[in-house]
């Protein structure tokens, strides 16, 4: 009778045949040998792979390294001495796929896991996998809502670009590069750019709508194009492969932004690491683009309000200041950063004399064109009673009665001063307005209190003792500032705070006038939240002292 075989079970082939990898890892060093099948689980190559676990983190998603690291924890910690699990392996061509691992701790006598790794893909094919892509796909969703969320908060096209280019967006949306142009003047202009796989997308369009450029081409069709290899690109555009040779994109999106029918602009997503774009990720950014470009309408419309309001009131303000003798002048203003509103805040300064100026700060009830338009009515008239060489106070009382004769229902507060530079005497009178600040040569700040009269319009029999004139006197190097509300007080704040706030830093700034002025405005108006203008003027007296009566200054410490 003829002896049977045995039968022979080869472990490599069987380990082959099913696809699975052994691995061994040494928590103590932090090595993480794998065998061939194992490297074949994470789709690398030998020389790719370091053989250390951190060389794994770049094919293992972030959720899912967590996981992981949680169940080692407990071999490490010894609370366990094996474990078992399934996770998520990002493969080079992008693609997501399912592994499960068996781990078993050795002690020998320092602690070893040894275990297994295999593909279960398939397996897991018709019930995880389908739950991961729900899941995907809630998240997805989650946060192009989130970035709709704040384009819908965004107020000027500068909020748009924030928004869109901020570390947020480019997380929410998956992108490592945004690039985000307006339509303006038969050219993509580009006003924001990000991310390092995206630095040449500006060369990528400096040229007119009708060449052929990604951004133009898909304003030109309304329709958006998905490239998902360097080599679709190049091919599509040709002309661009020397622009993207070393890019380590490997994928994009082109989104034209329509809005009310007409295209306004483009928007380029830069993908590395994304092989494909679903059905699904084409419907959710064809979405994102539809809000980006409502959103980026209602903002250039703002901004161009805010244009047309900032050329209106600058066209009410002084064009030149007087050249002085014996003093200097500067002055800076600020548009209020939340709304279109244009406000009523301005400033003047005449000269009287050779040595003698007056000089005038105020605001106009509301924020609107009227306000605008009153402001300069007032500010004119002013200008005209200061030359005719009235008195501060009749200046003041003339300014009011001129503003009441308009019957606009609207008041105005000034505080308006004459101020003699050879001498260094102030005579200032106030029509419930800001208390003027002194900066003296040696650093300190003095508040003057000057006198103080009901606002400008209102009926003269409501305060028969008129504006109260008071004096005080600048030394050689002192400065004088007066301001508008809108640089010192915020909301729900005590007007004090804001007055000691404004002492300190004028206190604090650059001896030189304009570079002082940009310390205050710079420091004090650069809120982005501010609401309201915000005007500024210094005058800083600069010629020797002569042998005068000084009166005594009326001011206190601030």
């Amino acid at each position: 009778m003829t002896e049977q075989p045995q039968p022979h079970v080869d472990p490599v082939e069987a380990l082959a045949a099913t696809g699975l990898g052994c691995f061994e890892w040494d928590p103590a060093t932090g090595r993480f040998t794998l065998d061939e099948g194992g490297l074949a689980v994470f789709d690398l190559r030998p020389e790719e792979y370091s053989g250390m676990v951190a060389g794994l983190s770049h094919r293992i998603p972030v959720d899912e390294v967590l996981r992981l690291v949680n169940l080692v924890h407990e071999i490490r910690t010894g609370q366990s001495d094996s474990y078992s699990s399934y996770f998520r392996i990002r493969h080079r061509d992008g693609s997501m796929h399912w592994a499960h691992t068996q781990g078993q701790a050795i002690y020998d006598p320092g602690l070893r896991v040894v275990g297994v790794v295999r593909d279960a893909t398939q397996e897991l094919a018709h019930s995880a996998l389908r739950l991961m892509a729900e899941d995907d796909r809630q998240r997805q969703e989650a946060a192009l809502r989130e970035v709709a969320q704040a384009l819908g908060e965004a107020f000027g096209v500068d909020d748009v670009v924030a928004v869109l280019t901020g570390d947020q967006s480019m997380r929410r949306l998956g992108a490592q590069g945004i690039t985000l142009g307006v339509v303006d003047q038969g050219r993509i202009r580009l006003v924001g750019a990000v991310g390092g796989v995206n630095v040449r997308m500006r060369e990528l369009h400096r040229a007119r709508l009708t060449e052929p450029r990604p951004l133009n081409d898909v304003v030109r069709s309304g329709e958006p194009a998905f490239f998902t290899s360097r080599d679709a690109f190049v091919h599509h555009y040709p002309d661009l492969a020397d622009q993207v040779a070393d890019s380590l994109a490997t994928a994009a999106a082109f989104l034209p932004l329509i809005a009310q029918g007409r295209p306004i602009g483009a928007l380029a997503l830069v993908y590395e690491g994304k092989r494909s774009f679903s059905s699904h990720d084409r419907t959710l950014l064809t979405t994102l683009a539809s809000a980006i470009a409502q959103s980026l309408q209602r903002a250039m419309l703002v901004d161009q309000s805010r244009e047309i309001a900032a050329g209106l009131q600058n066209a009410m303000l002084p064009r030149r200041l007087p050249e002085l003798t014996g003093g200097a002048l500067t002055v800076r203003y600020r548009t209020a950063r939340e709304g279109v509103w244009i406000g009523g805040d301005w400033y003047d300064a005449v000269p009287l004399a050779e040595d003698v100026v007056a000089v005038a700060i105020g605001d106009v009830q509301g924020h609107d064109t009227e306000a605008a338009a009153i402001m300069g009515q007032l500010r004119i008239a002013m200008t005209a009673y200061a030359a005719e060489g009235h008195s501060s106070s009749a200046v003041l009382a003339r300014a009011s009665a001129f503003l009441a004769e308009l019957r606009a229902d609207r008041f105005a507060t000034c505080l308006y001063a004459q101020v003699e530079l050879a001498t260094g005497r102030v005579r200032a009178a106030n029509a419930g307005h800001l208390p003027p600040l002194v900066r003296h040569a040696d650093g300190t700040v003095s508040r003057i209190e000057v006198a103080t009269g009901l606002p400008l319009g209102l009926p003269v029999d409501w305060a028969p003792e008129g504006y109260p004139h008071t004096d005080f006197q600048l030394a050689p190097g002192d400065t004088l500032v007066l301001y508008t509300d809108g640089l010192v007080e915020r909301p729900g704040e005590d007007l004090e705070v804001g007055l000691a706030r404004l002492a300190q830093v004028f206190g604090a700034g650059p001896p030189a006038l304009p570079a002082l002025a940009d310390h205050v405005r710079d420091t004090l108006g650069g809120r982005l939240d501010a609401e309201d203008d915000a005007a500024l003027l210094l005058l800083q007296r600069t010629a020797h002292p002569v042998d005068v009566q000084e009166p005594s200054r009326s001011g206190s410490e601030a």
